[in-house]
């Protein structure tokens, strides 16, 4: 702004030959008023444009606030998943063992069912020979 007022003020001192020309002078002044006036104007548009910045810093720093609050939440989550995770696989474990050894007592049922009817058919050959024996 300071720039342009002084430009003017030299194009006005250096030239005398406006000086002796109203009209000349009285332009030079309406061209000095006009670069103070684009110079005030450029200045509330430089203001204006620094408050804008500074509401997009603020808006950017809330976002960031937020982005983080919410990158904490899902690491909250997340480790809760895993810790869900790691008991679902306990579990699993716990059933999978729990199989395994309801398939072995089936197993020595069985055994046991077969050795039951061994037992008996001995016992049913043994009282059929202590008949004969009679």
């Amino acid at each position: 702004m300071k720039l342009v007022i002084l430009a003017a003020a030299a194009a006005l001192a250096a030239t005398p030959v406006l000086a002796a020309d109203p009209i000349a002078v009285e332009q030079a002044r309406a061209d000095q008023h006009q670069a103070q006036a684009d110079a005030l104007k450029a200045q509330e548009q430089k203001l204006g444009a620094r408050h804008e910045a500074n509401a997009a810093a603020a808006n950017a720093a809330d976002a960031q606030v937020q982005a983080n609050a919410a990158q904490g939440d899902a690491s909250v989550l997340a480790s809760a998943a895993n810790a869900s995770q790691t008991k679902a696989d306990l579990a699993q474990a716990e059933a999978n063992a729990s199989q395994t050894q309801a398939a072995d007592a089936q197993s020595r049922a069985a055994v046991a069912a077969v050795e039951q009817r061994d037992a008996v058919n001995r016992a049913d050959e043994a009282r059929a020979r202590a008949e004969a024996n009679k």
